[in-house]
């Protein structure tokens, strides 16, 4: 049966707004081809508008045509009585109207799922994690670009599972894309940064290029948002055990692929050996990477031990190792004496 048939409300959710939203076009596109929905459709938002205001329009006479649409957003913030009320109606609900609630983030069995199913149709939108490179996908082939694999897996990395978040990357990615060819990892990852969540991951890249002052800002700001530091100390850890064996494997000869499949990446992180390892390492030696991994050896022993608070000791090692890198960034940039 047609979502636009006969049934009195439809309720479409997911946890992703922008599918919702999409989802919510859809059918404003199959209303369009039966009514007139300049004078048949009125559109409210739960919070800010009563419900009973929406029920009283689904109850007026539809103009000119058989069938009167209703649609009431962000429906997760029903209240209890707006619910009694909605269940109420549906006892009894106009038979020329469609009620059509869009909600955002709702929990299993909620109960606006539960009033809903007994009078109408649910509709869950998602998409599964390993769906949405082919989603990002068709959206660079909606505006007629094409995009690497590597590119997309470093959107997903850095954005997550936020599809508004990428859509808008899509979007800014696509407005400063130039010429016929692919858009490429380099081209992205000049134009998306990680969003607020990932921030961790900036953080830990800042450390590791020995960009001392933003790793600092991005440190404190990640405390302030409630991250914990040892959290972020045992991702620095993480990194530079990495960053030590890239190092050992490229000196042995091996390939990209090889050290991707030794450190136990997932396919959608393998693009890191080549755009973060790779650089990241190339001017540290293994006195250097031992060096590294001694501050943070002493940072997690003394916070341990009592010795260190736990906010000094990542602060004495995100200095001491971004210091390093820093140093010997300088160095490799300075000519060389006569």
């Amino acid at each position: 049966m047609s979502p636009v048939g006969k049934i009195p409300v439809y309720l479409i959710h997911g946890n992703q707004r922008l599918l919702v939203e999409e989802e919510l076009s859809k059918l404003r596109a199959a209303m369009a081809e039966k009514t007139d929905l300049e004078f048949n459709l009125d559109v409210f938002e739960a919070g800010e508008d009563p419900l009973e205001r929406a029920l009283q329009s689904a109850d007026t006479i539809p103009l000119a045509s058989d069938r009167r649409y209703v649609i009431v957003r962000e429906a997760q913030r029903l209240t209890p009585p707006e619910l009694k009320l909605l269940s109420r109606y549906l006892e009894n609900p106009a038979e020329s109207s469609l009620l059509v609630l869009a909600a955002v983030d709702l929990k299993p069995g909620s109960p606006l799922v539960r009033t809903v199913e007994k009078a109408g149709r649910v509709k869950e939108v998602a998409k599964t994690r390993s769906q949405i490179p082919g989603w990002v996908r068709s959206r660079f082939k909606k505006r007629g670009i094409e995009v690497s694999g590597k590119a997309l897996a470093y959107l997903q990395e850095a954005l997550g599972d936020d599809l508004m978040a990428i859509e808008n990357a899509v979007e800014k990615i696509s407005s400063y894309h130039e010429g016929g060819g692919e858009v490429d990892l380099d081209e992205v990852l000049a134009l998306v940064s990680p969003s607020a969540e990932r921030s961790v991951f900036e953080y830990v890249d800042r450390v590791a290029l020995g960009d001392t002052e933003l790793a600092v800002k991005l440190m404190r700001r990640l405390l302030e948002q409630g991250e914990r530091p040892t959290h972020l100390l045992n991702a620095l850890s993480r990194r530079f055990r990495e960053l030590l064996l890239y190092h050992a494997l490229s000196e042995e000869g091996r390939q990209e692929g090889e050290i991707a499949a030794y450190l136990s990446m997932p396919p959608n992180r393998a693009w890191m050996v080549g755009k973060k390892l790779k650089p990241q390492s190339s001017r540290l030696d293994d006195g250097d990477f031992l060096a590294a991994l001694s501050l943070l050896v002493e940072a997690e022993e003394k916070i341990k031990t009592g010795r260190w608070e736990e906010e000094y000791g990542l602060e004495r090692a995100t200095l001491g190792i971004a210091g390093l890198v820093a140093e010997k960034r300088r160095r490799a940039r300075a000519p060389s004496a006569r």
